[in-house]
């Protein structure tokens, strides 16, 4: 039977208390950086959003259409007034509202449709100071963005989670504050790493729409598995794409010493097809289910703590 969210962490923390380590050390590291101005822009920022970068954080009005950006705002202590979302999604996610929901209004976010094709009437009548996009946006669309408001580009994709952190940190003035957390998380993860005393493989599983997807070395997941110097199985070594589709007959490829599984609402689940009983992981249960949205679904800085946090919670 499909877990509701509340019963998929069942170890020694609850999920809330994830989201807590997961933003502890990123608050400290915050603070370190609270006097630090921003650097020069970065080449993904256009001109225009160059200026924007000069007006307070607390003065701009900030709409973010793609993946991880509301996450990463709002990590830096700004709350964007609207925001797009994923195709069948929500624009605020449970673990957004574990995480920030004491601290920001988030049912005030505007809701600007879907990231493929954002509502653009809703964006113009927000009367944003600046909108964060990436470079995966269709260019009509972009150009369109760019009569209402400057824009910034990200590159987009999981693999590049903290350099398009960095990016639209830098548009609002907060570049030193993302890489301040960026460095507190790398050792974070590499102390864990270096404290196991046999490496395991981790595999990533997820639900998409009709099929099985495992992730490879190019996903969020991905890179913080090879953060933390974790071992992946040879199915999942690829390099070309963030995910290949699997059948349910195909599932030995998702097996591994541990397999972290996230299950898209109104999915197959993959625990009631005829393969899952015969892969190692849940033969010695070590098959863990994990919140599709933050593991599978977004790409920033409080996923990737989510996710190391919770690999750590299983395998130290």
């Amino acid at each position: 039977m499909r877990k509701n969210i509340h019963q998929i962490f069942t170890h020694t923390t609850t999920r809330r208390g994830f989201l807590g380590l997961a933003l502890a050390g990123g608050a400290a590291a915050l603070a370190a950086c609270s006097n630090s101005g921003s650097s020069t822009n970065s080449s993904s920022t256009s001109s225009s959003a160059a200026k924007s970068s000069t007006t307070a954080a607390n003065e701009q009005r900030i709409v973010v259409l793609n993946t991880g950006q509301l996450d990463n705002m709002l990590t830096l202590g700004i709350l964007p007034v609207g925001a797009a979302k994923a195709k069948g999604g929500q624009v605020i996610n449970e673990y957004l509202r574990d995480a920030f929901g004491s601290d920001f209004d988030l049912d005030s976010i505007t809701d600007c449709g879907v990231r493929a094709n954002p509502e653009l009437e809703t964006i113009a009548s927000l009367n944003p100071t600046l909108i964060c996009a990436n470079d995966r946006t269709d260019e009509a669309i972009l150009n369109q963005l760019k009569t209402i408001a400057p824009v910034v580009t990200g590159s987009g994709g999981g693999e590049n989670w903290k350099k398009d952190f960095v990016t639209i940190a830098e548009a609002v003035g907060k570049k030193s504050e993302a890489e301040a957390l960026i460095a507190s998380y790398e050792d974070e993860c590499s102390t864990f790493g270096n404290s196991l005393t046999t490496v395991p493989t981790v595999s990533f599983l997820r639900t998409k729409d009709d099929a099985f997807q495992v992730y490879g070395v190019n996903s969020m997941a991905g890179t913080v598995a090879a953060d933390c110097k974790l071992n992946r199985p040879s199915s999942q070594q690829f390099t070309d794409t963030a995910g290949v589709n699997i059948s349910a007959e195909q599932l030995s490829e998702a097996d591994a010493d541990w397999l972290f599984y996230g299950i898209q609402d109104g999915a197959t689940d993959p625990t009631t097809t005829s393969t899952w009983s015969t892969l190692n992981a849940v033969n010695n249960n070590q098959a863990v289910e994990v919140d599709y949205e933050s593991w599978y679904t977004n790409a920033s800085y409080l996923s990737a703590t989510i996710i190391r946090d919770s690999l750590k919670e299983h395998l130290a």
